[in-house]
């Protein structure tokens, strides 16, 4: 598989939403989302990642709502799906309930339990074996504060990045994304995706082929330009713009965590609603100054 041509571009790390006093998957509301997404140009999804709250979902709960994306996702866009456990084991059982529903990749955050023990040789056995077993390909997902500080180093994707069913890297650490980038072995089919619109433009520059973007769930059409920009060459143009929607970000839902993220998609006309419980909704003061934000730079 040419993995380069179904990751390039923008994906938005999609939210969960959930039914107003109950918590219950709201998976018409995820349908609504989707639907509104496959008008853009993003280049696919992906659900049950951080954004996703995967960690609050039963795995009945996950598979669900991995088929409303591939019932209803335009087939020309990717499903990226987040799978990561604690085990290689229990990682290959969930991908494989995944792949029988029609997702293209599964991404998973590195195990870390048993955090001391999560050494470069430990992960690349574990990637390598899920890799093996798996009947899609897997990507690494480098996150390191919801990892329990786990960090994906530049070795380890020396040492996998070869691998024919390992695709790639999303990076959200706090790492500079280029070493990422370099450390890709020439003519290896391992691609680099930045995990934030911080590194996003940085990371297109230097060879990143898209990224997952926390601000595309509410902002998908901005990110795709930013990209669009960089592709037809305007550097100074999508500089310009870097800075604009970096800056953007951080006044807006950047500050709130994924609370932020899913009030700034119901402001702009998405389904977003309340996190489940441990997470707590922002409150109406900071709504409204999400709102005064977004409105300042004509958004909503």
């Amino acid at each position: 598989m040419d993995y380069a041509s179904k990751l390039s571009g923008v994906f938005p790390p999609c939210a969960t939403i959930f039914e107003a006093g109950t918590e219950d998957v709201a998976y018409d509301r995820i349908r609504e989302n989707l639907e509104k997404y496959n008008s853009t140009d993003i280049r696919g999804f992906m659900p049950l990642g951080t954004n996703g709250e995967f960690r609050s979902l039963t795995d009945e709960e996950s598979v669900k709502v991995i088929q409303v994306y591939a019932k209803y996702r335009d087939p020309s866009k990717t499903i990226l799906a987040g799978a990561g456990r604690e085990s290689a084991k229990a990682t290959i059982e969930i991908i494989k309930l995944y792949a029988d529903l029609g997702i293209d990749f599964a991404s998973l955050l590195p195990p870390h339990y048993f955090t001391s023990a999560m050494t470069d040789d430990a992960l690349v056995r574990y990637y390598t074996s899920v890799a093996d077993a798996s009947p899609v390909p897997v990507l690494l997902y480098n996150i390191p504060k919801y990892a329990g500080g786990v960090v994906i180093s530049t070795d380890l994707i020396r040492r996998v990045a070869e691998h024919p069913n390992i695709a790639g890297m999303k990076d959200t650490s706090s790492e500079p994304i280029v070493p990422y980038i370099d450390a890709v072995p020439g003519g290896a089919n391992f691609y680099i995706l930045a995990g934030t619109i911080n590194k996003f433009y940085e990371g297109l520059k230097h060879g990143a082929v898209g990224g997952v973007l926390s601000i595309a769930d509410y902002l998908p059409e901005r990110c795709c330009e930013l990209q669009r920009l960089h592709e037809a060459g305007k550097a100074d143009e999508a500089a310009s713009f870097d800075v604009w929607i970096r800056k953007l970000s951080s006044n807006a839902a950047g500050k709130y965590g994924v609370p932020g993220v899913k009030a700034a998609m119901d402001i702009v006309g998405y389904a977003g609603g309340a996190p489940r419980l441990p997470l707590a909704p922002l409150t109406d003061e900071q709504k409204a100054g999400l709102r005064a934000a977004l409105e300042a730079e004509g958004m909503v």
